[in-house]
């Protein structure tokens, strides 16, 4: 008969703490559930986009983020911001036309303005944009500078 051990098994590290909040806006869902999925920390995120680390967790609990920082931030992650027109605001000859591409192609209306958008603002060019690189920094940079004698 094979023995049971009740002490603690050893747990697997997890690849990232980040978890995706409850009862915030979609885009900041959005930003944690993107950190957690390329396991990037909110050190990283700082260093990319040049948004505090306390102003991107504060996003979870009290704060919304502004238009420019959500777009620095998911920049950071290789995400665009952008604004897609339903088409009950586009002119009527061009839903007409665009009506026409979407039954040609076998789409809907959605998928047909989703993908001209992405076209023509290039996000899907073939090749993802390229992150910018992190910034070299000395650690004596960072201490208190000598008071000049």
């Amino acid at each position: 008969m094979k023995q049971h051990s009740y002490r603690r098994q050893p747990r697997k590290p997890r690849l990232t703490r980040i978890t995706v909040p409850e009862g915030v806006s979609p885009h900041v869902k959005l930003v944690f559930a993107e950190m957690k999925r390329q396991n990037v920390k909110y050190d990283l995120v700082e260093e990319r986009s040049g948004v505090l680390r306390t102003t991107v967790k504060a996003w979870r609990h009290k704060n919304a983020p502004g238009l420019t920082l959500i777009e620095a931030v998911l920049g950071s992650l290789g995400w665009d911001f952008v604004p897609v027109p339903r088409a009950e605001v586009l002119p009527e000859a061009m839903r007409a036309d665009l009506a026409e591409v979407a039954e040609r192609h076998g789409q809907t209306m959605t998928k047909t303005i989703e993908g001209l958008i992405s076209i023509v603002t290039g996000i899907h060019d073939g090749a993802a944009p390229p992150l910018p690189p992190p910034v070299p920094c000395e650690l004596s940079e960072l201490a208190e500078p000598a008071a000049a004698a």
